[in-house]
């Protein structure tokens, strides 16, 4: 079976890309699969939905794809399936396809509102699988030839013996039913009934079809006409309901009225003194002054439009005492201005259907309701004054009907004299000379006859309007075509009246019903005769009633909508298989290379799709190589990773026609000559491609399928015949080369009466070269400058001139062709550069207008099992990458780059473009991402690519430095081979080959790291595996930096390129905030060991260094690292597997245990060693008896801007509530530790946001924190039980946390209710928000613990304890609407004096407040915050609102992924659109771009990947 992705957006709607124009999800044009069951499916279609996106919320996919095979197609029965995707899991919804057709689904889905909300019908089409015997018949190698039937002869034999020795492979039969009274193939006169000069009974028909298959190997076409009917059809007597009349259609009374005025006129036009030979636009005027005044001054139209003023005054009158006198609520304003008040009456009381044409007077009003207005207004009494009143606003009523009407009279005016004079008098006319009662002055738009039932009826006859609306029936009450003649009318067919479904014109579609049956159940294929006039309901009826008899059924259609989007509607909703185009359309050279362009194919040196970054990879050791080879019939993934193909938009297939039967031939619009050139451009498109019968013969004109009743002339190789076949022998052969559309590229150049067109198998090479020399007239010397085909070999196959020898010939009983040669061309010279690999072609100088020249290509260095060679062994060249080196292959921003390579290599520069983020495959993908989405040949990189290989050397050459990284040689060596192959091939295929092998790579890469994560990150979502490849970007070995002074271990960023290197790497509290995240989460548990171990060697003064500097020089002035430290310990210890031994490791320590500060050469230095579980409870006991110090090295060495008091460090524990406090107003030692460093503002040494005092977070976090060491203790595992206080007294780990526990929402909660104040230590007068929890605890400035900052939500979701849920989940609603930014949380309240929500840390100026960026966390939107807000906001959720949990309470309900989901949807679209493929640090105003942060922080990821493992951890079992 065959499968196909199809991504949804976050709102459900398909994910596609169309990069040459509107396209329509199309499914791929394949043979039957081998040993295929009938019951099995042709195709499945995974809808990809994220996990927990709002479509998710009580999701359903609604298709009309039935379930099985033996299931009957209802276009409007709908199959529910239910989304299953969990919020870190994407579901896969299967849609399986039996057969051929249009499909449908939707989604439906409780949005934020808890309303059913339901998407727009999102369709696909899948296309026939066609075969001429055992052969499967691509689309692309249709090739189709028109014939019209009364022009056949006797001998249909001859005619296709004819046309199947030109290679032709379809015969398109204009309709064969019996004709109407015109004699047109399209004129109908009966449906069910064979035109009986040629086939004596239905089966006649089904014979020579039969016949056509066997014998001549043609597949038969035919018209189906859904529109029209014969104006002479019997059964429209029987029926006239089927048509448009004054009864089933009363809107078009008058336009009957005006056509029958205008017959009359015509009529009596002699007689009236009017000139009936029109001569020039002066007997035309004179006419249409006759038309005004004996047409249009007599019939009185506009009695359709108004109201009748004297009738409804009198109604008023004689009704006004019967009338309710209940008022109507009339606005004053309105009383008083006439013109409001009319149109208030209007719409208040107009009767239905009021301003649609119908009968004289038939707008009219509702009295009883026109009389309770009029009451309102002016009274109660009927007078004079009240008459004058009602007969004002009748008049105002009719004021803008009477303007509609003044403006339909100037179109009805326009059109007809128009209409006339291109009749008439127009030298391009028909030229239809005297008007008489034969050929009267207008066409009739209407058919006159007495039906059976006695009555005379006017049927409106069909036709089509320039610009016209395809989605309008113009016979509707929508339009008033008719009547403003704006029709070019079809007088001899009547159009079929259907409404809006069978029980609106029983009869006509049971009708049209068996014409569609029997016609399906014969042919292969039809034409949907004047198809954008079809009403779509009506023709997806039939089409579906077609398919059930045929489902492999051919469906074509020219469409006139001058809409692209329009198009794509038709093609989608009636599975229409290809559109037909034309090339005899283009009015010049230039025109016609554009359709050529078009249809030629996918650009020379196209993008090869990859799945990239696009989808969650599947996680699998059974992996197995795809075979590129492999034949048609299979879908194959497009590289080694399992991801099978992406359901996408692509533009209508069309059905490329030199010329269409019912086009001017080239001898009319052109010359004869240009019939070979236009032909042979035709033939060598990627289309299906066709022509009519006689444009190969030379038909000198348009042949008239109404007039016309001579027989083809047959006569074999005539013409050019004889070059079709080659030519069409050239396309059967690329058609079975190229079985995707992929391989199919095309170059088209233009030059003046030269179109060039090279076309070429994308997997070999193999190719064809077309030079077509156009005539579109007579005369003009050109000579093409010497062709050159860059990096391609060609030999010349034919060439020929076509030369007139003749002049038409008139003949009384066949349709003969002008006489002409097919000329050979020789001369050529083809010369083959060695050097450079180039093809010189000089043509010679007999190469006249109308001719061509074909020639052989082959690219050089391309060969059939290329692609095999670039698609394959990856996997095995990345099997021994472990993510160190993997971070080499991907990653490495220019800093780290230049720190282990010496300098020599950095992040690579693209001319044009700008420097890469990475030097790794990444930083490549980034770029290429979009690049081969759009197939972007003009982007800088392609240029770039094109130009040189420095790209290529540059990727293979910076591996130099990582080789004793396991796996890298190997990497290098399939780089190397890859590029080395691309380096043999024509210089503009580099960019697409380049960009296959960088993707193919980067995919296996990122399987490899993916890999070697936990197992569920690799079931997880795209997001996820995004947030999780941030840890393979975050952690490597360094040369300048470690965790350890005496190797280099690799270490954590904190973010890049901010902080890639030496000391500035490696922050305590930026790797302990994101160590569960990015290394627990993601199974990296030894990593994540070797960063606690590595801290820990470093404690000193009971704390850890905010800067670890490998441990060299780490500072301390962080009083939270210590606490998240803790944390990280916490997580270790539950999540890893036998976790808990880290409490036996036994580190080496930094300092000595007095704190002395010692270099890290000292003896004394690493000479005392601690275990883990020592390292705590140190950490406890420093903090319980209190911490003073100075820092060592104090000064500006060590901080330029602080000031001497603020090196000064003291922390204590308050007893009365357990809270640590610490810190002072002139230092900073939380995470918001922006230091001012202005003098120009004065605010250099001032904290922005010193936090002194007791931190929220830190409180949450030492209860964590003791919470764990008492369950410690309950197993056993920790020894220490209590603590010395400062002033000398013990404490027990129990007795501190029940302290913490007792005294925290007493001493942090705001309350909401005023009321409730008493029982919560607050001070009223400085309360900003109710209903939160404070920032701080007694602070050096008080108003700062009043502030609404993030912090509070580390402490809910470290210890929920603390917090009584109802009152959290108030606060995280209030910070949820106030403080929570799209991509991270505003780090103040906006609603304090203090926000400042633009970072610009470079800026200076005396602003104390943000000048050198002091606001850094007073209002910048920062992103690991939100981590710890929708953490805590699930926690709180889950436990205070019923509606966040499933009915048993076990699990998250749907609703709450959504909640989760929406909040996200900045960060899915961040990640996903990051050159650097990660989350920022922080944003700006509401999630506004800021210029300094720094674009890949690993907390930032690392906080959102904590979510997914709670979420993922807590429910996936």
């Amino acid at each position: 079976m065959r499968e196909l992705l199809l991504r949804l957006s976050e709102s459900g709607e398909p994910i596609v890309s169309c990069s040459y124009g509107k396209g329509v999800l199309t499914l791929p044009s394949l043979p039957p699969c081998k040993d295929q069951k009938n019951s099995d499916p042709s195709f499945r279609v995974y809808l990809v939905i994220a996990g927990g996106s709002p479509v998710t919320r009580d999701g359903l996919v609604w298709t009309n794809c039935p379930p099985t095979s033996d299931t009957p197609f209802a276009r409007d029965k709908f199959y529910k399936k239910r989304i299953n995707a969990s919020f870190q899991r994407d579901d896969h919804v299967a849609l399986d396809i039996f057969a051929p057709g249009s499909y449908c689904f939707y989604l439906s889905y409780c949005n934020d509102n808890d309303e059913l909300e339901t998407t727009r019908r999102f369709y696909f089409v899948v296309p026939p699988t066609l075969t001429i015997g055992d052969r499967f018949l691509q689309l692309n190698a249709i090739a189709m030839e028109t014939v019209v039937s009364k022009w056949m002869g006797k001998d249909w034999d001859r005619v296709f013996e004819k046309v199947a020795s030109k290679g032709y492979n379809m015969v398109h039969f204009t309709p064969l039913q019996q004709r109407g009274s015109s004699n047109s193939p399209y004129s109908i006169y009966d449906q069910l009934q064979f035109d009986t000069h040629f086939f004596k009974k239905p089966e006649d028909v089904g014979q020579m079809i039969e016949r056509l298959h066997e014998k001549f190997k043609m597949l038969a076409l035919t018209d189906v006409v859904f529109n029209h009917t014969a104006d002479n059809s019997p059964w429209l007597r029987d029926h006239p309901e089927a048509g448009y009349n004054h009864k089933t259609a009363p809107h078009l009374t008058a336009a009957i009225e005006l056509d029958q005025a205008l017959l009359d006129f015509s009529s009596k036009m002699k007689q009236l003194g009017y000139p009936t030979t029109l001569r020039s636009t002066q007997d035309l005027i004179r006419v249409m002054e006759g038309v005004k005044v004996h047409v249009l001054g007599s019939l009185r139209l506009w009695e359709y439009y108004v109201v009748d003023v004297e009738a409804a005054l009198a109604a008023v009158e004689s009704h006004w005492e019967s009338a309710s006198h209940e008022e109507i609520d009339v606005p004053q304003e309105i009383k008083e201005n006439p013109v409001q008040l009319a149109s208030f009456v209007r719409e208040k009381t107009g009767e239905e259907g009021f301003g649609t044409l119908g009968d004289r007077f038939s707008n009219k009003l509702q009295i009883s309701k026109f009389i309770s207005i009029l009451k309102s207004v002016y009274g109660l009494n009927f007078d004079k004054d009240m008459s004058s009143q009602v007969e004002t606003i009748l008049n105002e009523i009719n004021l803008p009907l009477y303007r509609e009407y003044d403006e339909d009279v100037r179109e009805i005016l326009e059109q007809l004299y128009n209409r006339i004079k291109y009749l008439r008098i127009d030298e391009h006319g028909p030229s239809l000379g005297e008007v008489n009662n034969d050929s009267p002055l207008t066409e009739p738009y209407f058919t006159r006859f007495k039906a059976k039932d006695g009555e005379a009826y006017a049927l409106a006859n069909n036709g089509w309007i320039w610009n016209g609306n395809p989605l309008v029936d113009f016979a509707s009450s929508k339009s008033r075509a008719y009547l403003r003649r704006e029709v070019i009318v079809w007088g001899d067919c009547v159009k079929l009246r259907y409404g809006s479904g069978p029980d609106d014109s029983r009869y006509l579609w049971d009708r049209m019903s068996k014409y569609i049956e029997m016609t399906a159940k014969l042919f292969d294929g039809f034409r949907i005769d004047n198809c954008h006039s079809t009403p779509l309901h009506v023709g997806e009826y039939f089409l579906d009633l077609a398919r059930k008899h045929n489902p492999n059924l051919y469906v074509v259609a020219e469409l006139f909508s001058g809409s692209e989007s329009m198009d794509c509607l038709f093609v989608e909703r009636l599975a229409i298989s290809s559109l037909i185009r034309e090339a005899m359309q283009a009015w010049s050279e230039e025109e016609l290379s554009r359709l050529v362009h078009r249809h030629g194919g996918r650009p020379i040196g196209s993008y090869k799709f990859l799945p990239l970054d696009d989808f969650a990879y599947p996680m699998s050791d059974e992996l197995s190589v795809t075979d590129s080879k492999a034949d048609d019939q299979t879908l194959k993934h497009a590289s080694e990773i399992r991801i099978p193909k992406i359901l996408t938009a692509v533009p209508p297939h069309a059905l490329f026609m030199d010329c269409t039967h019912d086009n001017e031939t080239p001898f009319q619009k052109r010359t004869v000559e240009d019939a070979l050139p236009n032909a042979a451009l035709v033939s060598l498109c990627a289309t299906a491609i066709g022509s009519v019968y006689g444009y190969d013969e030379m038909f000198p004109y348009l042949l008239d399928v109404v007039g016309e009743s001579r027989t083809y002339a047959i006569k074999m190789d005539d013409g050019i015949s004889p070059v079709k076949k080659r030519l069409y022998e050239i396309r059967d052969s690329m058609a079975r080369e190229n079985p995707d559309i992929e391989d199919s590229e095309t170059h088209v150049h233009h030059e003046g009466q030269y179109i060039t067109l090279q076309r070429s198998n994308a997997r070999s090479g193999a190719g064809w070269f077309l030079i077509a020399r156009t005539k579109f007239c007579e005369g003009g010397d050109q000579k093409l400058p010497k062709v050159i085909l860059r990096g391609s070999r060609c030999e010349l196959e034919m060439s020929y001139a076509l030369k007139k020898v003749g002049d038409v010939i008139e003949d009384k009983w066949t349709i003969k062709g002008i006489p002409t040669e097919l000329c050979e061309i020789s001369g050529f010279r083809i010369t083959y550069d060695e050097a450079n690999g180039d093809s010189e072609i000089e043509i010679p100088q007999d190469f006249p207008q109308g001719s061509i020249a074909v020639f052989s290509t082959q690219q050089n260095g391309m060969d059939p099992g290329l692609s095999h060679f670039f698609r394959t062994g990856a996997l095995k060249a990345t099997e021994k990458l472990d993510l160190y080196s993997l971070n080499a292959a991907l990653f490495r921003c220019d800093g780290e780059e230049k720190d282990v390579s010496s300098g020599k290599f950095g992040t690579y520069n693209i001319p044009k473009y700008g420097t890469l983020t990475f030097c790794g495959l990444q930083g490549w993908v980034t770029v290429l991402r979009n690049v081969i989405f759009l197939n972007d040949l003009a982007h800088p990189i392609s240029d770039h690519l094109r130009e040189g290989y420095w790209a290529l050397d540059y990727l293979v050459n910076r591996l130099d430095s990582y080789k004793e990284y396991p796996g890298i040689q190997e990497l290098q060596d399939w780089l190397a081979s890859r590029f080395e192959k691309i380096k043999q091939l024509p210089y503009y295929l580099a960019p697409s080959f380049f960009a296959l092998v960088v993707g193919i790579a980067y995919e296996s890469c990122r399987y490899r790291a993916l890999q070697q994560m936990s197992e569920n990150v690799g079931s997880s979502t795209k997001f996820v595996q995004s947030l999780a490849m941030t840890s393979v970007q975050m952690v490597s070995v360094m040369s300048s930096t470690s965790l350890v002074p005496e190797s280099n271990v690799p270490c954590m960023a904190a973010g890049l390129p901010h902080f890639s290197s030496e000391y500035m790497r490696c922050w305590g509290r930026d790797v302990f905030i994101a160590l569960r995240g990015l290394l627990l989460a993601t199974g990296r548990y030894e990593d994540a060991k070797k960063h606690i171990l590595a801290f820990a060697r470093t404690l000193k003064h009971g704390l850890i260094p905010n800067l670890l500097d490998a441990g060299r020089n780490p500072r301390y002035n962080a009083r939270d690292a210590a606490w998240f430290f803790l944390q990280s310990i916490q997580d270790y210890v539950e999540i890893v597997p036998n976790g808990e031994e880290i409490l036996k490791e036994k580190v080496s320590r930094r300092f000595p245990l007095d704190d002395t500060y010692v270099s890290v050469d000292d003896p004394r230095a690493f000479a005392y060693e601690s275990t883990i579980e020592e390292i705590i409870h140190e950490i406890f006991k420093r903090h319980a008896k209190g911490i003073k110090y100075r820092e060592a090295n104090a000064g500006p060495n060590l901080d330029r801007v602080m000031k001497d008091e603020g090196f000064n460090i003291e922390i204590s524990v308050d007893w009365e509530t357990g809270f640590i406090h610490g810190g002072s107003q002139l230092n900073c030692g939380t995470w918001m530790d922006k230091m001012g460093e202005s003098e120009m503002a004065g605010s250099s040494g001032i904290p922005g946001t010193p936090r002194d005092g007791a931190a929220i977070e830190i409180i949450g976090l030492l209860k964590s924190a003791l919470r764990f060491v008492i369950k410690l203790q309950g197993q056993n595992r920790f020894g220490f039980t209590e603590l010395e206080k400062s002033d000398g007294l013990k404490i027990t780990y129990k007795e501190w946390e029940s302290l913490v526990l007792k005294s925290f929402e007493k001493k942090f909660y705001i309350p909401q209710n005023s009321d409730d104040d008493e029982s919560f230590d607050v001070d009223p007068s400085i309360i900003n928000r109710r209903g939160i929890y404070k920032d701080l605890f007694r602070t050096g400035k008080p108003y700062e613990d009043y502030q609404l900052r993030p912090n509070f939500a580390i402490a809910m979701t470290v210890a929920p304890e603390l917090f009584t849920p109802e009152l959290a989940l108030g606060a995280l609603r209030i910070a949820d609407e106030n403080i929570r930014g799209p991509i991270g949380m505003r780090t103040l309240d906006p609603s304090d004096y203090n926000y400042r929500p633009y970072y610009r840390n470079g800026v200076d100026s005396t602003d104390f407040a943000t000048a050198k960026g002091r606001n850094y966390h007073q209002g910048p939107e920062w992103v690991w915050c939100y981590g710890y807000f929708l953490r805590a906001f699930h926690i709180f959720q889950f436990k205070a609102d019923a509606k966040a949990r499933t009915r048993d309470g076990s699990r998250p309900s749907t609703y709450l992924y959504q909640q989760l989901h929406n909040r996200l949807a900045g960060h899915i679209s961040w990640i996903d659109k990051s050159p650097w493929a990660g989350l920022t640090e922080l944003t700006n105003k509401d999630g506004e771009l800021c210029d300094d942060s720094s674009p890949t922080q690993a907390w930032s990821s690392g906080c959102l990947l904590d979510l997914f493992y709670d979420l993922s951890s807590s429910y996936d079992n």
